[in-house]
Parts: structure tokens; sequence; C-alpha cells
């Protein structure tokens, strides 16, 4: 590895907030609609709100500090279980929405990945930097190649 090549790592690694979160990783299921005291109800089913809240403790328990401005997210999902990246990124965001930043909408860029993994092996692995951080990167890595 270049002498270059080795500070933009050292710069990556040390701008970005990591989480590993072990466990399957859980797509967003769509919302449940019953029929309730005459009325209609909807709700997100169990498994969706379990994960949820499990990515949001599992942050908190791990120090991610709440980022303000225009973010970037980039997930490895490694599972051997069903689920588009589309849902499994729409169930991950939910659970960091107002933990690693206030509102969802100062997320700009996502990259999602899934992998397919061994048994026992499933986990989340998540990187969020500021989008100016990336776009630097980028930028670099562009000039350099």
């Amino acid at each position: 590895m270049s002498r270059k090549d080795a500070l933009l790592r050292s710069q990556v690694e040390r701008e970005a907030q990591c989480l590993v979160i072990p466990g399957k990783p859980v797509p967003k299921a769509r919302h449940q609609v019953r029929l309730y005291r005459g009325g209609v109800i909807t709700y997100t089913p169990a498994k969706t709100r379990e994960f949820e809240k499990a990515v949001r403790v599992y942050a908190l328990k791990h120090r991610i500090k709440k980022q303000d401005g225009e973010l970037a997210v980039i997930v490895t999902f490694y599972t051997n279980g069903p689920g588009d990246v589309d849902n499994l990124l729409k169930s991950l965001l939910d659970g960091l929405n107002g933990v690693a930043w206030e509102d969802d909408r100062q997320v700009k860029a996502v990259v999602g990945i899934k992998l397919e993994c061994k048994k026992g092996e499933e986990r989340t692995e998540v990187t969020i930097r500021r989008m100016e951080e990336l776009v630097d990167i980028l930028l670099g890595l562009a000039k350099a190649g």
C-alpha cells in the first residue's frame, strides 16, 4: 500500500462512525391493516419493530453520536436470509433515525450491499459519515487513480 493510500485509508477510518450489529438483518415488512371495533388500524409487524428497536439500542450502547448536516450511510448486510436490499435498508435506517441523525432527511446518500454468509455469521456493518467527507474521499480517489 502506498503512503498516499495509507493516508487516505487513515482519513476514512478516523472520520467515520462505524457500527457492527450482530445477528440476522430483518427487512422492513409492509404495514399490516386490521379491523378493530368497527375501525381500521395499521401497524408495523412485530419482527420489524423488534429489529428497529435492537438497532436503536445497539447504536446507543456503542455510543453512536447524533450528527447534524448532510450524511452518507454505507451498509453491508451479511445474511443468508430473504429480503431485498432496499427493504433491509429501510428497517436499518428507521432504527437509526433519531439516534445517528435527527431526521432521515439528512441522509443524502446510501450504499447498500447484501452478501451471502454462513449461518451464525449474520451481521450488519454500518458506516456513517458527513456527505462532504465522502465527496472529498471520492474526489481524492479519482485524482489518485
